[in-house]
């Protein structure tokens, strides 16, 4: 199997998890309802989505690579220097956004994380929100190595940062 088939594969089950979480924090209870509310454009069951998307990524680099730590979901709009977010705007940043720690950066995960945005992209075209835009589901993945998060330099500096407020999905 090649590695985009193995990529779109380990996405499309990640996504099926993140639907059946869905549907059990929603009081939804099926698949197709989940996917209906979707639909019509219900932003609070895509939020639900993308936290369980982000936890299935997040155990999936950690199982691919052992140089990560820990990974954290984070909004970047709260990463500026403004005090308040943005009011009506489009989504220019992708959906899914994230900092893995890691002991060493490396251009093996971050290849990992490249094929996984694709097959996101991919997998994510059945979800048909009228509101969503192409960046909806997009992945970006940032790391942060020890140094940097000792430091408090770079990306490092956001997983402890009182005004960003990570929130870790997965650790070793």
């Amino acid at each position: 199997m090649s590695a985009i088939k193995f990529e779109n594969a380990v996405v499309a089950s990640i996504l099926e998890e993140a639907i059946e979480f869905c549907a059990r924090k929603t009081g939804l209870k099926e698949r197709e309802k989940v996917l209906e509310a979707i639909s019509k454009g219900d932003c609070s069951v895509c939020e639900y989505l993308r936290y369980a998307l982000a936890k299935g990524i997040a155990r999936y680099l950690g199982s691919m690579d052992d140089t990560v730590k820990a990974v954290y979901v984070y909004e970047p709009e709260y990463a500026t220097s403004m005090d308040v977010a943005i009011p009506g705007r489009p989504n220019f940043s992708p959906g899914i956004n994230m900092i893995a720690r890691v002991s060493r950066k490396s251009a093996a995960l971050s290849s990992v994380v490249a094929s996984l945005n694709s097959a996101l992209a991919e997998e994510c075209k059945q979800l048909a929100c009228p509101k969503a835009n192409a960046l909806c589901y997009g992945l970006d993945v940032e790391m942060a190595d020890d140094d940097e998060v000792v430091r408090r330099t770079g990306y490092g500096a956001l997983i402890s940062s009182l005004s960003v407020h990570p929130m870790e999905v997965w650790q070793r």
